[in-house]
């Protein structure tokens, strides 16, 4: 193994050695001694390749790995090709720091120079000082599918984004918001009630298809069909072959696809998954034009209105009078590719979000005893008509309820990094005090799943197992977020869950009370208990074990899943669980089988 590379207050740019080519490419592999001669035998071949997210190999080889993972493991694969460690990065956690000795560290390559780090005090700073650290359009272009977004644009194009959707996330839009996930959810919930559940694919079939009937409604005012006689089940409309939900989703499990690749290729090539990629592609692109042509049939009556949605203020702005300038109205390419982004911002992060609060407490049932009793004490007998958004809202969101959402975001936030890039040399200090020289052009990569994991910041009541090997689901504990600041004024600091300063998520008022109104409706009617395996059932039954033996396989099981079976695109996601049931509150009985 090629010696650790040292830490230095002042970087230079320029080539890096192939030891520290080497080392960086180690990142996240359980036994880098077992595969260095791997590494060694890579960077011969490769002398020019290194893990960097602006070298446009980078985005060619993220395609074909992640179209691997839907059918091998990506630990499996890192057997014989070891630079894919990259897309492992949330499993590694803080280890790769740890491994390091520093919360923060360079990457020197032919393509540039990288930050790495997960130090609290150095990204404020970062998230902080707007013309100093830019974001890196360049790389963030992969959203740019449909037109500019407010993601990958800087400068005056940025403000006038932000200006025309920044308006729209207002008490009155929040307020809908909190009304149609109420409806939507006890739409699915009184379904539950007729028939028993077991839910074996939270993300796919339950949240992802929920949160886009409540977007598609506050964004697009766009009500979505679904079957009658299962509220789970969407139905695509006339002219339309793939569902609203099949169609984002085609298209956002394909990304990196639909970046790398040209369309004319995807839409000749022999394998199903181009295919369906392209497909998704043109059926997204049809919704938009259908959506956008639909107020711009209505656009004088959408001008007149006080509030108007998130699309109208779109489309009204593409309209805007030349005397306005040409900055100041949107292209076609620009409306489109804004719908695309906020759907995609929106609906991706807040679904995943929800699943993992599902998965983590079936996988605790004290903490959703815990929840219950804060649902109930707010909420208390009250119909679901009198559930009120202005005080009912924030009550759960301060008490244990916002907790778990917290929790869950410390451990399983949607994103795997931010990413910024300095606009000029500039300096910055860590949590020691030191103060480093960072060099232009260098992209700082926020690592979220290793400062969600600081030992320092968050004592692990599993230390004893080694961080690596151990599923952060195991360290769930929303009450530490109840604990008095002085308790807790480390942590609590040191979470950006929605990032922070002037490129702050403009939808995170949105996301929390979606959030907090779906846990509350579900949580004060059902319980999620866990399915244990067939296999430890009969197990069980051979060697005589008692049924606590089942239940604890089963959560040791529930655990991995969360650790080794989640999928990776531009973010993580629960590909693969542990099945649970949807078991009534009334029906205790259940609970105990």
């Amino acid at each position: 193994m090629a010696d650790r590379p040292h830490r230095t207050d002042n970087v230079e740019t320029g080539p890096a050695s192939t030891s520290q080519r080497i080392a960086i490419l180690s990142v996240g592999v359980r036994h880098p001694r077992k595969t260095a001669v791997q590494y060694r035998i890579l960077v011969a071949k490769l002398p020019e390749y290194s893990v960097h997210v602006m070298n446009v190999a980078y985005w060619f080889l993220l395609a074909p790995v992640a179209a691997l993972d839907g059918y091998v493991s990506i630990r499996d694969i890192q057997i014989y090709l070891p630079w894919i460690s990259i897309f492992r990065i949330w499993q590694a956690g803080y280890t790769i720091f740890e491994e390091m000795r520093s919360d923060s560290f360079f990457l020197c390559s032919p393509s540039g120079s990288m930050l790495l780090t997960c130090d609290a005090h150095l990204i404020k700073q970062v998230l902080g000082r707007a013309h100093d650290f830019h974001a890196p359009v360049e790389v963030l272009s992969l959203y740019n599918l449909y037109g500019p977004t407010l993601a990958a644009s800087e400068g005056e194009q940025w403000r006038l984004y932000r200006k025309i959707s920044t308006p729209f996330f207002n008490s009155g839009t929040h307020s809908r918001v909190w009304k149609e996930s109420l409806e939507k959810a006890d739409r699915i919930s009184t379904q539950w009630h007729r028939s028993e559940t077991r839910i074996r694919d939270i993300k796919g079939n339950v949240m992802s298809k929920l949160n886009l009937r409540v977007i598609a409604k506050i964004f697009y005012n766009q009500e979505l069909g679904y079957d009658r006689d299962d509220a789970t089940k969407d139905v695509a409309p006339s002219g339309h072959s793939l569902t609203f939900s099949e169609a984002i989703n085609a298209v956002l499990s394909n990304l990196a696809t639909l970046f790398g690749l040209p369309k004319w290729l995807l839409a000749k090539s022999p394998l199903k998954t181009h295919r369906k990629a392209y497909l998704g592609y043109l059926e997204w692109r049809q919704y938009m034009h259908e959506m956008r042509d639909s107020v711009q049939s209505q656009l004088e009556l959408a001008k007149q209105k006080e509030d108007p949605s998130f699309l109208e203020s779109l489309v009204i702005s593409s309209n805007a009078e030349a005397k306005q300038g040409p900055k100041q109205s949107l292209t076609e390419a620009e409306v489109l590719g804004n719908m695309f982004f906020y759907v995609m911002a929106g609906f991706d992060t807040t679904s995943t979000t929800l699943s993992f609060v599902f998965l983590l407490l079936a996988l605790h049932p004290p903490c959703q005893a815990l929840l219950q009793q804060q649902i109930d004490q707010v909420l208390g007998s009250k119909t679901l008509s009198d559930w009120n958004a202005d005080d009912d809202l924030q009550q759960l969101l301060n008490g244990y309820l916002g907790a778990v959402i917290s929790e869950t975001l410390r451990l399983y936030h949607p994103v795997a990094w931010y990413a910024r890039k300095t606009v000029r040399q500039t300096t910055l200090t860590d949590s020691q005090g030191v103060s480093h020289t960072v060099p232009a052009e260098t992209i700082i990569m926020i690592d979220v799943a290793a400062m969600g994991r600081h030992p320092q910041r968050w004592p692990s009541e599993n230390a004893g197992t080694a961080r690596n090997q151990a599923s952060p689901a195991l360290d769930f504990d929303p009450s530490r977020w109840l604990k008095p600041e002085s308790e807790n004024d480390q942590g609590k600091s040191a979470a950006f869950p929605f990032s922070s300063g002037h490129r702050m998520c403009p939808g995170k008022r949105f996301a929390e009370v979606e959030m907090c109104a779906v846990v509350a409706r579900v949580f004060s009617q059902f319980s999620l208990r866990l399915e244990p395996d067939d296999i430890d059932v009969k197990q069980a039954k051979s060697a005589s074990h008692d049924w606590a033996w089942v239940e604890q396989r089963t959560k040791e099981r529930a655990a991995d899943a969360l650790f080794n079976g989640l999928g990776f695109g531009h973010g993580i996601y629960p590909k693969s669980h542990t099945a649970f049931k949807i078991i009534p509150r009334s029906d205790k009985s259940q609970m105990t089988k």
